[in-house]
Order: C-alpha cells, then structure tokens, then sequence
C-alpha cells in the first residue's frame, strides 16, 4: 500500500506517524485488508524525527509488514534532479539506518513512483523523445543501485511503479520503441536494478480487464510483477465492496499480490462504505 506523506490530511503519514491513536488506526485497517508492503512517504521525518520512524519501523515489522522509503520526484530523471534525489536517499535512507542497532527500526527498501509521463513535457514531446526520458528513468534505477551498493545499502531492495501501457508498441503505444528487442531489453535491464514492479492498472474495474493489463509483464519481466489497483469510489469502483470482490480474482491469477493505492482513499472509502461492509478476506 501507498502511505503518502499529504500533510494535509489526517490520514497522511507525516500526521500518523509519532500520534499513538492514528498508528494504531493505520495498522488495524493494514490488517483487515492483508497489507504486507507498506511505501511510506515522510517527507523529512527520518532527518529530524528519527526515532519515530523508528518505533514506527519496528511496529510495521512486528505485524509482518515489509517498510520502503518511497520516493516519488519526477524530476528526478533530470541530471540535477538525480543529485537531489541521491542526496535524499542518503539523508533519508542510508543514514537513518546506519544509525538504527536494531534492524527491525530500519528500512527494507526503496520504493519509487517517478513517473515520467506525469511531466508536462511528456504530452508536448514525440513518440521518441519519450522513449528517451524512459531511458532517463533506467538511468536514475541503475545509478540508485549502485549507488546504494557502494554505500552500504546493497540489502535494499528497489521496487518501481510503472503505468501498464508502457510495453505497448507503435503504433498503438504513446512511447517510440525502436523495435520489440529495444522494449524488452529496457525490461531486461529494469529488472538487473529493480526487483519488484506495480502495475498501476487504474480506470479498470473488471478483473478481465485488469489482468490483461498487466500481462505482457507478467509474462516476460523478470523479476517480481505486482498488480497496482486504486481505492478510489466514484471512478473504478461504484463502491467498496466492488473492489473487495475484484481482489481475490485478481490475485488467483496476478500471484506477486496486489498493491493499493493509497492509505487516504481507502480509509475515506471505509468511511463512506455502507453499512453492513465486512473486511475483505487476508
């Protein structure tokens, strides 16, 4: 599940983490839907907050709940954005756990959503221009890899967020592919820094539809392939017991689980559910 920071709300996680009532709301509604992953965004909680992400680390993995820093600047791609974001990693991940004795209070790994055809530049640009700026967000992967294994994170794993269309091929896809080689080598090559992708199949409702989404990668990354779905009512889901049939039928099939975005539209939508709306199945 996403954790987004949002300090605007009470459900975000720069007002969850440190407040008693509402880490405990948060970890009973992680385990009425089965959360096992949780990208928490803190903003700059680990620098000057340390010891709550701490405590908040440690009762995540006392539930069995896998904690990656998540990251999601999509300027990052960009060569001074790539400075600011390892800087970042370095402030916010590898120091903070370096500091930590206890290794339950230190993060797992790194998880981005740093999506380049949310840039405004990616609607204004060519079909090969965006084929570049995916070759940009290969760059940032790999350069984050090694960047941690030279600076004693070679134990976190990076998972990465990616739109399900982004396999497709002219002249049906938005992204210039040279040819079905250069697509499946830029998968390839993901998967030698990446370990885990999500598959944001938004806007789709019927499990057909979602999982033919995401099966091209299903089939062919190597690495882990997470279906990504969205709690949003109104939009995928005339309500919440809609999503809660769709997900075992999804995960029957999608087997490396599903992933929920996010913490804040899922607790409004347990707010508006009706009554007589039971947990979903773990």
């Amino acid at each position: 599940m996403w954790f987004w920071s949002k300090p605007a709300s009470p459900h975000g996680a720069v007002n969850v983490i440190g407040q008693g009532a509402r880490e405990a709301e948060a970890l009973a509604t992680f385990g009425r839907w089965g959360i096992k992953r949780l990208y928490g965004s803190y903003a700059t909680l680990p620098v000057e907050a340390p010891e709550k992400v701490a405590a908040w680390n440690r009762r995540l993995h006392g539930e069995g709940i896998r904690s990656e820093a998540l990251f999601a600047d999509g300027n990052a791609i960009t060569p001074a954005g790539r400075a600011t974001f390892l800087r970042q990693v370095d402030e916010r991940v590898l120091a903070f756990n370096a500091t930590r004795r206890d290794a339950a209070e230190r993060f797992d790994g790194i998880a981005l959503d740093i999506e380049p055809h949310a840039l405004p530049r990616w609607k204004a640009e060519t079909a090969a221009v965006r084929r570049e700026m995916l070759g940009d967000l290969l760059g940032l992967c790999e350069a984050l890899r090694a960047h941690l294994d030279a600076n004693g994170g070679r134990e976190l794993a990076i998972s990465a967020a990616l739109a399900y269309w982004l396999d497709r091929l002219p002249p049906e896809g938005r992204v210039g592919w040279k040819s079905a080689q250069d697509r499946d080598e830029w998968f390839k090559r993901l998967a030698q820094s990446v370990a885990s992708i999500s598959l944001m199949a938004y806007e789709r409702s019927a499990p057909t539809a979602i999982l033919e989404a995401t099966a091209w990668e299903r089939a062919n990354f190597p690495g882990r392939v997470v279906t990504a779905l969205r709690a949003r009512m109104g939009v995928e889901w005339r309500v919440l017991g809609d999503l809660q049939r769709v997900l075992p039928e999804v995960e029957a099939v999608a087997t490396h689980g599903i992933d929920l975005e996010n913490y804040e539209l899922l607790r409004l939508a347990e707010a508006g559910a009706a009554p007589g709306f039971s947990s979903p199945p773990k």
